[in-house]
């Protein structure tokens, strides 16, 4: 039988302090993932620009002056390539190293940050490490993850800060694999603004920070599921 779950486990800064922690947290994975997406976007034509040039370079090996306009061209390309990769490089975040953290209780201090509740399948969510609920995550972009994924079920989306909805939180432990599940709640469905580039932007960086972690997550109308494999045992 599932239990809703008091706020147990409170978080190390005051309230508003880790608000803000959280929010620069996802400020600074939406721009990592905007300069990757950018960078990705763009690579693939420069690739044809500088394929293209150089094989026109081959054909025009008795006319210096063409060739010289060719290798400004890719002088431009190359240029371009370098700058989308120290843009990458200078916006870059979640690459430290993975830590084996009890998710649960990561998840519910978030949830319960945004003024939301816990629901635990397993039973109580002692504010203690458990067993059977380790995970192996980056801390950094698998917080960002978790807020991104309130953002999509509409935590924050029709005020600013918490007001008409509230998050909740299910957990579930399983032989190889810890569930967690998000959904809003509240007396009318929240409004989503799903076409803002911001919000595909959160998809993809919380699609990435599970996939890294080993999981999956995904994504309806109302809810954001994340299914992390389990760390090996520490024995």
């Amino acid at each position: 039988m599932s239990s809703t779950i008091a706020p147990s486990a409170p978080t190390a800064l005051p309230l508003d302090l880790e608000r803000e922690r959280l929010a620069d947290l996802e400020r600074r994975s939406l721009l990592a993932e905007q300069a990757r997406q950018q960078a990705h976007r763009l690579r693939t034509p420069l690739s044809v620009v500088k394929l293209i040039s150089e094989t026109l370079q081959l054909d025009l090996l008795g006319d210096r002056v063409q060739r010289e306009r060719l290798q400004r061209l890719l002088g431009a390309a190359s240029t371009l390539s370098t700058e989308l990769s120290d843009t990458v490089r200078s916006t870059r975040f979640g690459d430290g190293p993975a830590e084996r953290v009890d998710a649960a209780i990561l998840a519910a201090r978030i949830v319960q940050t945004y003024g939301g509740r816990v629901v635990s399948i397993d039973g109580e969510i002692a504010p203690t490490s458990g067993d059977g609920r380790e995970v192996q995550v980056e801390r950094d972009s698998f917080e960002a993850a978790l807020v991104h994924c309130l953002r999509l079920i509409g935590i924050g989306t029709d005020c600013n800060g918490v007001c008409a909805h509230r998050p909740v939180l299910e957990c579930r432990a399983g032989a190889a694999s810890l569930t967690l599940r998000l959904t809003a709640e509240g007396r009318q469905p929240p409004e989503i603004p799903g076409e803002r580039a911001d919000f595909q932007l959160m998809a993809l960086a919380a699609e990435r920070a599970a996939r890294e972690s080993g999981g999956t997550l995904t994504l309806t109308n109302d809810s954001a599921t994340l299914e992390l494999p389990l760390a090996p045992s520490a024995d």
